[in-house]
């Protein structure tokens, strides 16, 4: 039998899909054949059929035939896009704070290194100034750190 007829006949379930012979409404056994239709039900139920038995979709999909995906696949595809772009923003947030609180320390180094250099050279001020200085490589490690924390989360969701 045609692919095209029996899509046809299994959408409207007023015809056997299997022999073509009409049907009543309620029936659930075709007088002709004998098929049980509840089988044929649930196996429509269990997956989408996205393009419709037309001649004009038939043309329009891929090698002439109908595509069929199931829900489950289709869940599972757009999950996956929800955690990738979770895992991307949390990077983004992460990218930002520490950048923003290594630009805080460098900050705080910098006022260090000032407040203590504008007297004489004293032992407490020498120590001050190296200080500020450990605080700007803190600023460093800190924004070091912070692209490490993003790329691990990027990671993280390109693999889920």
């Amino acid at each position: 039998m045609d692919e095209l007829r029996k899509k046809y006949l299994e959408v409207n379930e007023m015809f056997c899909p299997k022999c073509g012979s009409s049907v009543e409404e309620g029936a659930k056994i075709c007088p002709k054949c004998g098929l049980d239709f509840s089988t044929i039900k649930q196996e429509q139920s269990a997956s989408v059929v996205i393009s419709t038995a037309t001649t004009e979709n038939r043309s329009d999909s891929r090698d002439g035939k109908n595509v069929e995906v199931s829900e489950e696949k289709l869940d599972k595809v757009s999950g996956k896009w929800i955690v990738r772009c979770t895992y991307f923003g949390l990077a983004v947030a992460v990218f930002i704070m520490f950048f923003v609180a290594a630009g805080n320390i460098a900050s705080g180094g910098t006022e260090i290194m000032k407040i203590q250099s504008v007297g004489g050279k004293t032992l407490e001020e020498a120590y001050y100034y190296e200080l500020g200085a450990v605080y700007a490589g803190y600023a460093m490690i800190a924004r070091a750190f912070g692209v490490f924390c993003a790329s691990v989360l990027v990671w993280l969701g390109m693999k889920n």
